[in-house]
């Protein structure tokens, strides 16, 4: 049995204000004090052959290199698949610009859709493969393994591991993480356990 901690990145000045998908704001200062506070608390629990892997964003890697400095391991691998999506027009904009610029978008996220095909981003079904790819390929090594992440990559691949409608799974926030626990006897499945701090 084999358990996958997936944890978002601690914050950026942009978090909670901005859209940021393919952009690369690095952690502020709170963000670091975020990381490593949930190092502090969830180091403990990692096994030592645990597998750390992240998206390529800084503000993930950052995050990562935090939490693999405190379990002592001293190795981080970049995987592009955990990226964000890419928020095409929303990129880099507040909630209201987005409404000014496209009603029906914003009318739609702030109705809760997760399945968004970003106008000049990434298509939901592009992100759902990708991710797809990214967790097939972590469950065939067979370690125990955490993943640094972002918000819709996550919640993605927690809602393929237990088999929900993806907004089902609610967005971790910044610097938290959420075990999924892995049986070996279960070929498609995993079970959620609760989230760490």
């Amino acid at each position: 049995m084999n358990d996958v901690v997936f944890v978002r990145h601690a914050s950026t000045s942009w978090t909670g204000r901005r859209y940021c998908g393919r952009s690369d704001p690095p952690l502020d200062a709170a963000g670091l004090t975020e990381a490593r506070a949930l190092a502090a608390a969830l180091a403990p629990t990692l096994p030592r052959d645990v597998l750390i892997v992240t998206s390529p964003a800084h503000r993930a890697r950052a995050t990562a290199e935090v939490l693999a400095a405190a379990a002592q391991v001293t190795a981080v691998e970049i995987d592009e698949r955990w990226r964000e999506a890419d928020f095409g027009i929303a990129e880099g904009r507040t909630f209201d610009e987005l409404a000014a610029m496209d009603p029906r978008l914003a009318e739609a996220l702030a109705g809760g859709v997760t399945d968004i095909d970003w106008p000049g981003g990434e298509r939901a079904a592009d992100l759902g493969v990708r991710i797809a790819q990214a967790w097939n390929a972590l469950r065939a090594r067979g370690r125990p393994a955490l993943v640094v992440s972002h918000g819709g990559a996550i919640r993605h691949a927690v809602a393929l591991a237990r088999s929900l409608p993806t907004d089902a799974v609610p967005v971790l926030e910044p610097a938290t993480s959420i075990r999924v626990e892995l049986r070996a006897e279960e070929s498609g499945s995993a079970r959620m356990l609760p989230s760490r701090p």
